[in-house]
């Protein structure tokens, strides 16, 4: 059986906005990222039985509120950056040297923010930006000496708010994945200096927020959705085209998802974790063309928002799960009794 514990937990002043863990420092052990409403970046490394669990490792503050995160090593130097878009129509670099955070460049963007993704679209050696923003377009950037050069620019018919990237056995680059208030999810390739859609599927519903990652265990990327707030779609890349797997509606309205693998098997596969609006965090299971709730746990009795990150922050060999719900973190530790 399946549990979800809370294993520690720390209150902080300012409501946090965001949760990510990024290996920063390349020793396999990810530091907890967070931003905060007044527009910190936060860098916090996991102390186990400490009085003060999340000690403060480095910070950048002083900037704009952010509306959206993307992490990725943008600059080529084999280490993660933080990608951040500001409630002022503008996107930075934030890399991490010498144990401290510092703000490499500054991209406008004429509009505001609502979705930053970062991987490798080109084969080379650093990873590419693509931003969304509130007027429709869809930018690809790269990184050339000290700056972002705009590689590709496409104008969407609406605004997109979660983009994600597909990886493929095989494949030495990333294509990308994101839905829509249309209800299609749509998956996009960068190519000759232009951003060029592959597919499309009906999904249903207005899509706020898409995860990738092999549930499955064939080595290629499957794509969870949540459209209306509360549906949650599994969608597979069979035969050059996409299909949907299935789906299952939650009782609480999805405020995020991530795929991640919690546990040893002979074909590694991942699990789906879904955070909602009221704290609870479920934990859903692949079984033959199902998916299943595993377990959950809610984190407090009273909330209206959460969100989360996967990903070994003590350093057991086992992902933990992060949990922010307004300003508390909550370290969940899944355990199969």
């Amino acid at each position: 059986m399946t549990k979800l514990d809370i294993i520690d937990k720390m209150s902080f002043k300012e409501t946090i906005t965001s949760v990510e863990l990024v290996d920063l420092s390349l020793d396999g052990k990810p530091r907890l990222v967070v931003t905060t409403l007044n527009g910190d970046v936060r860098v916090l490394e996991y102390v186990p039985g400490d009085k003060v669990p999340l000690e403060e490792i480095c910070r950048a503050d002083g900037l704009p509120p952010l509306a959206a995160v993307g992490v990725g090593d943008v600059l080529g130097n084999g280490i993660p950056d933080l990608v951040v878009g500001g409630l002022d129509n503008a996107m930075r670099i934030i890399s991490y040297t010498d144990g401290d955070l510092r703000v490499d460049s500054l991209t406008p963007l004429g509009s505001l923010p609502t979705a930053i993704g970062v991987f490798n679209v080109t084969e080379d050696k650093g990873s590419e930006v693509i931003v969304a923003t509130t007027d429709g377009a869809l930018r690809c950037y790269g990184w050339y000496e000290v700056a972002l050069d705009k590689l590709a620019h496409k104008v969407l018919d609406n605004p997109v708010f979660s983009i994600m990237p597909m990886t493929s056995k095989g494949m030495p680059y990333n294509r990308f994945v994101f839905g829509d208030e249309s209800g299609y999810l749509y998956l996009y390739q960068y190519a000759d200096d232009r951003l060029h859609e592959r597919k499309k599927i009906m999904v249903g519903g207005e899509i706020t927020l898409v995860a990738t990652g092999d549930v499955t265990g064939d080595g290629y990327s499957e794509i969870m959705t949540v459209s209306d707030g509360k549906n949650l779609s599994l969608l597979g890349t069979t035969k050059g085209s996409m299909e949907k797997i299935d789906s299952v509606r939650a009782p609480n309205g999805v405020t995020s998802v991530k795929i991640g693998s919690f546990w040893k098997t002979e074909k590694p596969r991942g699990q789906i974790v879904s955070s909602h609006t009221n704290s609870r965090v479920s934990l859903l299971n692949f079984i033959g063309r199902q998916i299943v709730e595993d377990t959950s746990i809610k984190t407090a009795r009273r909330a209206s928002d959460s969100m989360m990150s996967v990903g070994d922050i003590n350093g057991d060999s086992r992902p933990e799960i992060v949990q922010a719900v307004g300003n508390t973190v909550n370290i969940i530790g899944v355990s199969d009794e």
